[in-house]
């Protein structure tokens, strides 16, 4: 648990970490972090990395929930309009991405990337959608980096998987 809370807390730069370090231990050693935390912590540094602040910003007042903000571990904000884009990208991300597969397997025959199109279609456009929905707390370019790298991620995974089961 702590050797995750230190490798989480050296993600994010040095002046952020001699600011709220302290205070993201502690909460860190207070309750076992879920998956979805580790997720949020990794987006809030790439966010405190690509969009630096000054660190003699005031501090955070006692009534503001404290890390709960900062890191953006409540994703409220979230509008009517900001749904139904993150459904748009949701189902025409899966649309399109189900459509190369069959395109690719259709002129190249089955092979493990076309395959691995296929089985990342919805998980895929599901990250890409995140950028309306869960990750917009961060800047645009934190949001690019996750919601792209997270859904590349997922395609590399299929691929390697689909590659590994092609061969057994």
């Amino acid at each position: 648990m702590a050797a995750l809370a230190s490798v989480l807390i050296r993600l994010y730069p040095r002046a952020w970490r001699r600011r709220y370090g302290g205070e993201m231990r502690a909460l860190l050693a207070h309750d076992q972090p879920s998956l979805r935390t580790v997720a949020d912590l990794i987006a809030g540094a790439i966010d405190a990395r690509l969009n630096p602040q000054s660190a003699t910003v005031a501090p955070i007042t006692e009534g503001d929930n404290s890390m709960s903000n900062v890191c953006g571990c409540n994703p409220a904000g979230v509008s009517r309009p900001d749904q139904w884009r993150s459904a748009a990208w949701m189902i025409g991300g899966t649309i399109v991405l189900a459509l190369a597969s069959i395109l690719l397997q259709w002129q190249m025959g089955k092979n493990a990337f076309s395959e691995s199109l296929l089985y990342a279609a919805f998980p895929a456009s599901l990250m890409l959608s995140s950028e309306c929905t869960y990750l917009k707390r961060y800047s645009g370019q934190a949001r690019t980096v996750m919601s792209i790298g997270g859904a590349g991620m997922i395609v590399l995974m299929m691929w390697g998987a689909v590659a590994i089961a092609n061969r057994i």
